[in-house]
């Protein structure tokens, strides 16, 4: 039923007015018959369209449209619709005939090369569709598309380098690439950990920097460089910088941090990081760490009662759930029952919570993607902040 639709709105007015001039000119040529009539194929497409054989009408009704001066936006048209619907063969079969036309504008070439390089990256057939965009990159009216496409070509292909290169110029044109650019060195840079090359990954965090100085992904790439090679106090003022950068990622890093602090021997150092952290506005992971080291030191009920506290002013489910484990030991026999059922729904409840947003498009997730899976954009997944999340 849709191909009939599709047919009816957007090719019958087409073919019928194609199929009317092609007559009329025939009619032309004889000194008797009608004034006007329609062309044989034109019937013939009728005739599929009535038994209902929609792909032979659709063929049919195409091979009718010449190509002239006149035709070619919709050619490019129907093409278009035929990508947008699924049937990629047919747009490449439309776009490529329209291409071989040798009298075909240059012009008219260069848009018919275009949609034909957006047939090849619906088809996932991304080396041809750099070729072509790498082509008409040099042509003004189809540049910043063609640069648009190459960037996604050569993030889809994982090349960074000639990623960069591509947002490079598109940066020098709209300022729009600066985030994605400091992100494709931190891909660099991840790279280089894989091999072990730290001296490497460090020159492309140091570039990424350069483009970006708040990119928080650098700065735990940075730290976690630091912390493996034992340079905790570099670590430490990594972290102070997330703190700057910001505090919602503070949670990625807690473990090391506490690691850090503990190799250094430095627990009123950690103290004095978390009480700056929790003043600033983080979220429930900081004030359970500070709790951890209220507990040690003056135990439980000064640890619930930190915790009680903070929560007055940012209620957390998480927060519920550590003064439920806090309460449990002491509480009598007759509580312990009804704590211990309260602590298994408020568990499950997190459990099955994602854990980090993306601030563009709204996917959810529980894994840290730093390109949003859903809408592509780099940066925009943070951890969930509120009663559900920091």
């Amino acid at each position: 039923m849709n191909e009939l639709i599709f047919i009816f709105v957007f090719l019958l007015p087409i073919a019928w007015y194609f199929g009317f001039r092609n007559g009329k000119n025939r009619e032309k040529e004889r000194s008797s018959g009608n004034k006007a009539g329609f062309s044989r194929t034109y019937f013939t497409g009728l005739n599929y369209l009535l038994n209902e054989e929609s792909d032979k009408a659709i063929d049919t009704f195409v091979s009718m449209l010449e190509v002239d001066s006149e035709t070619v936006e919709t050619h490019l048209a129907l093409g278009s619709l035929f990508r947008k619907r699924g049937e990629v063969d047919r747009a490449i079969r439309i776009h490529q005939n329209l291409i071989a036309r040798p009298s075909l504008s240059s012009s008219n070439r260069k848009s018919a090369l275009l949609q034909l390089g957006y047939d090849y990256m619906s088809a996932g057939l991304l080396d041809r569709a750099e070729n072509i965009f790498k082509e008409l990159i040099t042509v003004p009216n189809h540049k910043a598309a063609s640069l648009s496409q190459l960037l996604i070509i050569y993030q889809q292909t994982k090349d960074w380098e000639k990623a960069i290169g591509v947002a490079d110029k598109i940066e020098k044109k709209d300022n729009s690439t600066r985030a994605e650019i400091s992100h494709f060195y931190c891909e660099l840079a991840d790279e280089a950990l894989a091999s072990k090359a730290y001296r490497e990954a460090l020159g492309f965090l140091k570039k990424a920097f350069q483009v970006d100085s708040n990119n928080v992904r650098a700065t735990l790439i940075s730290a976690r460089i630091h912390f493996s090679k034992k340079r905790y106090k570099h670590a430490v003022k990594c972290y102070k910088d997330l703190i700057r950068q910001d505090l919602a990622f503070l949670p990625e890093a807690m473990d090391s941090l506490i690691d850090c602090f503990a190799a250094l021997n430095d627990q009123k150092g950690l103290i004095y990081f978390l009480q700056d952290a929790i003043q600033k506005g983080a979220g429930i992971s900081a004030i359970l760490a500070y709790s951890d080291i209220l507990q040690t030191t003056n135990g439980d009920r000064e640890a619930a009662d930190f915790i009680a506290s903070q929560m007055n002013q940012h209620p957390s489910v998480k927060g519920l759930l550590r003064l439920i484990d806090l309460h449990i030991k002491h509480a009598p026999d007759s509580g312990k029952q009804s704590l211990s059922m309260l602590r298994n729904v408020v568990t499950k409840l997190i459990k099955n919570k994602p854990v980090y947003h993306c601030h563009h498009c709204g996917f959810d997730s529980k894994t840290l993607f730093w390109q949003c899976p859903s809408c592509k954009h780099w940066g925009v997944v943070k951890p969930i902040t509120g009663i559900e999340g920091e």
